[in-house]
């Protein structure tokens, strides 16, 4: 395992990747936001950590596996990985698939005006942080997702400060609020979906047969699915056939074999599917097991 390191982030702007910090912000306390929208597969996150600052991650979309060194958790669209000040985390030597996350950190040694809030409104919100028991949450069926985006898109402009940190504020109470009740709510016919995916996985799985099973047409399937899991159900299952898939080559499947009993017509098309997930081709990923 690598020796874990200070992690502190730097301006960067691109079509995929915008991380906005202290001086362009100028939000007492807030260290960093950032968005990342993941087309494929990108190189793991390191055991790093940040000195004295939570950090919320955001899945929007997609599927992510973090590590702490106590566990290791997957996440899919709408659920939150939160960090303590100086916990170690990565993703375990797993490249961030495809997919959407927003994230943003909070100095807590930050005392003067931390996030515009009076002294005892900052001392109420760092000790609900304090509370919060994570480091997983589902943010589906409550405000704190739509509270962060609009956080997010105002923190562009220095003179939106205000609303941003005010959005941000809100965010995590209700972040906080959705920790205290039901985890992610999923009704009957979804979760009946979720399980016949796991239990079928080897076949090839159409949208025609999984909306069947929901009663509902493919249009309406998509949009419930996507509402309630947090990204779209052929997203899902491709997710899901490559973790099984990174199983099978580890026993020594031939790749060839490992894409016929998943269900993909080719290994070409098997090849492409991998590396959307995996930032590696399947041929990549047994070489990199062997030399490990």
């Amino acid at each position: 395992m690598k020796t874990p390191f200070e992690w502190s982030d730097v301006p960067f702007h691109s079509k995929e990747r915008i991380v906005r910090t202290t001086k362009e912000l100028q939000i007492p306390g807030l260290r960093m936001f950032g968005k990342h929208t993941m087309t494929n597969a990108v190189s793991p996150l390191p055991p790093h950590f940040h000195r004295n600052s939570y950090e919320f991650t955001f899945v929007t979309n997609g599927a992510i596996s973090f590590t702490t060194e106590k566990d290791t958790y997957e996440l899919n669209g709408y659920d939150v990985f939160m960090t303590r000040p100086n916990e170690i985390h990565s993703t375990n030597l797993l490249p961030l698939s495809a997919g959407e996350i927003i994230w943003f950190q909070l100095d807590i040694t930050e005392t003067d005006e931390f996030l515009f809030l009076s002294p005892r409104a900052r001392e109420h919100l760092l000790s609900m942080l304090s509370a919060l028991k994570g480091p997983l949450f589902s943010s589906s069926g409550n405000r704190s997702l739509s509270m962060l985006r609009r956080a997010y898109e105002l923190s562009a402009s220095v003179s939106d400060r205000f609303q941003c940190a005010a959005c941000l504020v809100l965010a995590l109470y209700e972040l906080s609020s959705a920790a205290q009740k039901a985890v992610r709510s999923v009704t009957p016919d979804i979760e009946t979906t979720l399980r016949y995916i796991k239990e079928h996985i080897y076949d090839e799985l159409s949208l025609d047969e999984l909306a069947g099973l929901c009663g509902l047409s493919v249009s309406q399937f998509k949009q419930k699915f996507k509402a309630q899991v947090g990204t779209a159900p052929r997203h899902y299952i491709n997710y899901k056939k490559i973790q099984t898939a990174k199983k099978l080559l580890k026993d020594g499947l031939p790749v060839t074999e490992v894409a016929m009993s998943l269900g993909f017509n080719s290994s070409s098309y098997f090849t492409v599917v991998f590396k959307r997930y995996n930032a590696c081709s399947p041929s990549e990923y047994i070489q990199q097991n062997q030399n490990r």
